[in-house]
């Protein structure tokens, strides 16, 4: 008796993370987060990072995502900047760190790389 029950809760939790696994497809940037749960997602290095995007597809082929907003527990400001292929990925990116930020002052897409001030590659 006591295997079996060792065994019913053993699928469930196989079968539970499963469906986790297959629920995280539907979150795409969820592997970008930190383990704390309270900072800028992890662009550098990804394949959202614009230094990556721009040389693989040139600046005029890229939607660059700006996001800026903070939690308050404790009270840290956020900004994110990432680059993606196509405009639906990068409302997509808007939407998620909408739902992930405690306030966003500010969440927008713009069709082509913006160097900055200086002209600098981020």
């Amino acid at each position: 008796m006591r295997f079996l029950i060792v065994f019913i809760v053993t699928l469930f939790l196989s079968v539970g993370s499963t469906s986790a696994q297959v629920n995280n497809k539907l979150y795409p940037f969820n592997y970008l987060l930190p383990n704390d749960l309270r900072s800028a997602p992890r662009i550098y290095g990804s394949q959202y990072d614009c230094r990556i995007r721009v040389k693989e597809d040139g600046p005029e082929n890229v939607y660059q995502a700006f996001v800026n907003g903070y939690f308050s527990d404790p009270s840290r400001n956020v900004s994110s900047v990432a680059c993606f292929r196509t405009m639906e990925k990068c409302q997509a990116y808007l939407n998620f760190m909408r739902g992930y930020l405690e306030l966003t002052r500010s969440a927008s897409c713009q069709h082509g790389y913006y160097k900055g001030l200086f002209g600098w590659l981020w």
